[in-house]
């Protein structure tokens, strides 16, 4: 009789199916980082998931497609845009250890839910499986404010899990050229017509260069702190 997969059984198989000869280390990094620690309803489906403030987590094949595409090594210091609940983070942090991982997140409400989650999910590992997140930042912050932390350090990788809408680009490509080490890589997805557009992969030699351009892919869009003042507005005393 077939053995009965469970939840994170068919998560994977989705990822395998819709990410054919994917590495074996990134199937693992899915394993280990449980999604039930940071995405609290329907964890284990293949689909975007609602967050917050309009944000949603993507499916975990596209996740999985873009920690193929970053071909994320032990060793590389990474940087995320878009911390959202924790999990992309954690994912490249285990497959990059030990190596630095930072992630900053616009909403700071989402940025302290994301580091909550991994905490959490962090007391529920071996030491030492707990010990390859260690080096996780979760910063709060607008990700092209030049004066933010995250500027006065440089990565082998930087990612963006919202999309780049056109006036944007600009500050996004000079983001990875300025904070890039050499053949360091810079993912971001784009939005072209409505939320839908490509993932796009530069490399980082004297200058940065376009690479791969995949289209078919919708994500929500990068905001700046300007776009969400209204949210964290004190109330006006009386």
């Amino acid at each position: 009789m077939a053995k009965k997969l469970g939840e994170l059984d068919l998560m994977l198989k989705s990822i395998m199916l819709n990410n054919s000869g994917i590495d074996k280390q990134i199937i693992k990094a899915f394993k280990v980082c449980d999604r039930r620690f940071f995405v609290k309803e329907r964890s284990y489906i293949d689909e975007p998931v609602h967050v917050a403030h309009g944000q949603t987590i993507s499916q975990p094949s596209t996740i999985a497609r873009m920690l193929r595409l970053l071909k994320i090594e032990p060793k590389l210091d990474i940087l995320e845009v878009g911390a959202n609940t924790g999990y992309h983070a954690a994912l490249a942090a285990y497959l990059s250890w030990p190596g630095k991982m930072t992630t900053i997140e616009i909403f700071p409400d989402l940025a302290a839910m994301a580091r909550e989650n991994v905490k959490n999910f962090i007391k529920n590992l071996s030491k030492a499986e707990a010990k390859k997140f260690g080096k996780m930042k979760i910063l709060a912050g607008d990700a092209l404010d030049r004066k933010g932390e995250i500027w006065k350090q440089k990565y082998d990788r930087i990612y963006f899990t919202a999309g780049v809408d056109p006036d944007k680009i600009q500050e996004v490509r000079k983001m990875g050229e300025r904070l890039l080490n050499e053949n360091g890589l810079l993912l971001y997805p784009t939005r072209e017509s409505w939320d839908w557009g490509a993932l796009e992969i530069w490399q980082k030699d004297t200058e940065l260069k376009l690479v791969l351009k995949e289209r078919g892919y919708s994500f929500v869009p990068l905001l700046r702190k300007q776009d969400i003042e209204d949210l964290y507005e004190r109330p006006k005393k009386a």
